[in-house]
Parts: C-alpha cells; structure tokens; sequence
C-alpha cells in the first residue's frame, strides 16, 4: 500500500507481465531478428482489427510518424500546416522538420479541441494539411473537420498520440482522415514503453511509410526511394505494445471510472471546470484535467505549488501554448487571431495522478487535497 505520503506521481505506466513478453519475444530475440520482425508484424495486425483499419506501421515514437507522415506528402518547403497552439509541443516540432510553417489556431470551450471554423479562417493558397489533435484522449469534431478537408482537397494528418482507444460516432479513431498517429509511450493507456503506429487506408501511403521509416530504402534494402529515418520498432517493444492492447478494454475501463470518481468530486469545487464529453464521441482516458477558473478559491498555479508541498505531481498541461514557447517564436508561424480560448484553458488546466491501476485510495488523497484547497 506504502505510506499516505509517498510521492504520488501523475502518470505510471501498467504494464503487462514482464515474464510475458520476454515469451513473445523470445523467437526473434534467438534468431536475431529484433526489430521490424514477425511481432511487430503481429503487433499491426491486431492495432488494424483494434482500429478498423486496413494497414498500420508501427513506428519509433508518435513523433517520428507525424514526422514521416508529413514528409509523405511532398509539400514544398514553407507549406503550411493548420495545427492548434493547444497541444503537446511535438505537433509543431514535426511541422518545423519538414520545413513546414506551423499555422496556430484557437480551440472549442468545453472539449478543447481543434475549433473547425478557426481552422476554416486559416486556410491559404500555401496550407498543405491540416492536424487536428485529440485532446486527453478525446477525438476532435471529425466530421466538420473531414468536410473542410473535403470541400478543399487539403488532406487531415491527425495527431492522435492520446487517442487510442477513443471513438467517434462509434467507430474506433484510427480511420479518421488520411492518417491518424497514435503514441505509445509510458504516458499513454495502451504502452509499447516507447514507440508509435500510424493507422491509414490509404495503401499507397502505408507502403512509403514502410520505407520511410527505414531510412527510405527500396525493396533491394541499397537504393534510397525516399527522404527517411531511422524509426523502426524493436521487437521487444512491440512485444510490450502487443499484450498492452490485448487488455486494452479493461485499462481503458479503469481509466474512465476513475475520471468519474475525479468529475463526480471536481462538481463540489466552486470556480472549476472539466473537459465536456459529447454523446457523438468517448475518451481514451489519456488524462483528468482540472479547469481552475478566476473565481476559484485559488488560482491554478497556487494549486499546482500546494500540492507539490503534499507530495502530489500534477502537471500544468498544455502550458504554454506552443506558439508562445521560446523554441516556436522565432521559427516561422502564423497565428489565426488571438486565441482568446487557449490562453484561457491554458492557465486553468491542472492535470491530475491518473494511471490504469490507481487504488480509490490514492484518487482520494488527490481529491482530499484539491477539497482542502478550493472547496
């Protein structure tokens, strides 16, 4: 159990049994094949039939496969891509290495996703794709932005690193646009302990990626096809990727009731706020944010310190807006307006401990310390 005041961390991975995936890996690891093997293999084939998808590559982090997904596209050098400044900083990061220019837009109050008709305010002569993030495991509106996408031929690369898991109108998020990258690092429900996959019907796209993230090589494994990298999966990651989603259904199920227990509770606290979850949509559970509005008891970087002082993590989150982070402002960027609603959620969103096999005791010491704070 530990002590009442151990260090309680915001995230911590569930991870399958270690013993278990050292006999999922075993054959490749004896025949030397350990990496982009017959598990990883196996691993695609299952995120396909999890997601509903014709093709999935497994990649080395989320952030390669954003990266690889883009350079996909061959959009000339300072192309724009429409992204929100309310996101995780390697949204940005994998337009800028494609030379690309990042194209900052607002969110939607109560999601905090991507606003569609901010992103149609942005459109340009120069815009090469549009990426839309899911936001703590909740998808964006996928159906206005896929009739934007439509309507001007611009192609949805979607920075899904906290979705897996989620739906959308039913359906599993994977099928969204013509990509959708998901992460699979230890901050995420279904872990691989590092890594990402890309998900895409698109075959085409799905074969350059194959190449693409072995440095671009042709089926001969000498001549260069394209521009790649080197972001290949392990075997022994995939091995760990592979058993986390087959117990995908209860690590999101625990996730959910727990962001139950923290929206049940957070109602009692005067001034705050929580992410709006639509009937068309469910959450993957990524992460449980708090929204400390003006008229709390207390502002939110005040809550952010106290509970530190009480051994708590949390995790002021996403802050700052990434157009407003020193590695963003000096590199080329456009900003749609004065995003009035990322600044806003941006200094309220308090993210709270939240992990698969968190106990009730441990959610309520969190709950008790945020109730002796604001309430």
């Amino acid at each position: 159990m530990g002590n009442v005041n151990d260090p309680l961390p915001i995230i911590r991975p569930t991870l399958p049994d270690l013993e278990a995936v050292f006999a999922a890996v075993r054959d490749s690891y004896d025949s030397g094949t350990v990496t982009v093997g017959k598990v990883v293999d196996r691993f695609e084939r299952e995120i396909c039939r999890f997601c509903g998808v014709d093709h999935a590559v497994a990649v080395s982090s989320c952030t390669s496969g954003l990266m690889l997904s883009l350079a996909a596209l061959d959009a000339p050098k300072g192309a724009e891509v429409i992204v929100p400044s309310f996101t995780f900083a390697a949204t940005a990061q994998a337009v800028l290495w494609n030379d690309l220019t990042p194209v900052y837009v607002d969110c939607l109050p109560g999601t905090m996703t991507v606003d569609p008709n901010e992103v149609e305010k942005a459109l340009s002569t120069r815009t090469a794709a549009i990426m839309p993030v899911t936001i703590y495991g909740l998808p964006p509106d996928c159906d206005r932005l896929s009739e934007i996408s439509r309507e001007q031929g611009i192609p949805l690369v979607s920075d899904s690193a906290q979705g897996l898991g989620s739906t959308y109108q039913g359906a599993a998020a994977g099928g969204f646009g013509r990509c959708e990258v998901f992460s699979l690092s230890p901050t995420k429900v279904i872990t691989a302990i590092e890594g990402g996959v890309v998900t895409t019907n698109d075959s085409g796209l799905a074969a350059k990626l194959r190449s693409m993230r072995d440095y671009g090589k042709g089926p001969d494994g000498e001549e260069m096809l394209f521009n790649g990298l080197s972001a290949r999966m392990s075997e022994f990651h995939a091995a760990v990727g592979l058993l986390s989603l087959r117990n995908a259904e209860a690590l999101i199920e625990a996730r959910l009731n727990l962001i139950r227990r923290y929206r049940e509770r957070a109602a009692e606290l005067h001034g705050c706020t929580v992410q709006d979850f639509p009937e068309d949509r469910t959450s993957s559970g990524n992460y449980f944010t708090l929204h400390i509005g003006q008229t709390a008891a207390k502002d939110r970087d005040a809550v952010f310190h106290a509970l530190k002082t009480r051994n708590i993590q949390s995790k002021r989150y996403f802050y700052p807006p990434v157009h407003a982070q020193t590695a963003f402002r000096t590199r080329p960027h456009r900003v749609v307006g004065d995003l009035p609603r990322t600044w806003s959620i941006s200094a309220q969103a308090l993210a709270l401990p939240l992990y698969s096999h968190m106990t009730a005791a441990q959610q309520d010491r969190v709950c008790r310390a945020l109730e002796s704070l604001l309430k």
